[in-house]
């Protein structure tokens, strides 16, 4: 699988640690800093409240009040479940970690390189627990070479002059794989063709204008269309499916 972006919260109070770590982080393109915590309570209103975060990189220390640990044991608690990197000077045993669901311990002074292992785990677990959400389902998308998609990942299929585009938020992927047989592969997905040209994951859609769809964090221009005949029907299932969402 290629990929996606990483949206990341930092928790760290060291101003110097937060400087080595950031530097490390940018080399690292699709990783997004999109976050930073200085202490247990701000960790947890910042994890609570937003709602793009995908990972935590977090310090078992964190000044003042409470640990990495105890806030990131508060969060689960309350349902919020992120993939996390704890940073330490002093690893906790294993099997505190392992109850808490920590994907992976960097002790600190930690390299370049040991980051990086550490990403790569936290990208493979993202991974799986993405593949495990859309029902075990890969999307293959076949061009000059072969990438692989889970629904989830996929905003909206398009064809246009002959050419099929599959849309992640960011991104368009060619494919060589007609849009009719993507419909027939995606049919238990969530997905319906809204018009001849367009095959609409409709758990992304942010709202409909009139023929117009609109997506969930999507770059701007990412848009589908809705056949005329089509406009009661497809809001009217998009309406009923966002009671059971």
């Amino acid at each position: 699988m290629g990929k996606g972006p990483i949206n990341v919260l930092i928790a760290e109070d060291d101003e110097l640690q937060l400087e080595v770590l950031e530097g490390y982080l940018a080399t690292h393109e699709h990783i997004r800093i999109a976050a930073r915590a200085q202490s247990g309570d701000e960790l947890i209103a910042q994890a609570t409240l937003r709602t793009d975060l995908s990972a935590m990189i977090l310090d078992i220390h964190l000044g003042e009040g409470r640990s990495g640990l105890e806030s990131y044991s508060i969060l689960k608690m309350r349902g919020v479940h992120l993939p996390t990197i704890l940073v330490t000077g002093m690893a906790p045993h294993a099997s505190v970690t392992y109850d808490l669901g920590i994907v992976d311990i960097v002790e600190k002074p930690y390299t370049a390189k040991r980051l990086r292992q550490a990403i790569e785990k936290l990208q493979s677990h993202i991974d799986y627990q993405s593949f495990v959400k859309s029902g075990g389902l890969y999307v293959p998308i076949f061009a000059e070479e072969i990438l692989q998609k889970t629904p989830d990942d996929i905003l909206y299929i398009e064809s246009i002059n002959r050419t099929i585009l599959v849309h992640t938020a960011s991104d368009a992927y060619e494919s060589k794989i007609p849009i009719k047989v993507y419909e027939s592969y995606l049919q238990d997905s969530y997905f319906y063709l809204t018009h001849r040209s367009f095959l609409v994951n409709m758990k992304k859609i942010s709202h409909i204008e009139g023929s117009t769809i609109y997506f969930h964090q999507a770059r701007e221009g990412k848009q589908a269309l809705i056949a005329e005949d089509k406009i009661q029907e497809i809001a009217s299932f998009w309406n009923n499916l966002k009671k059971w969402m």
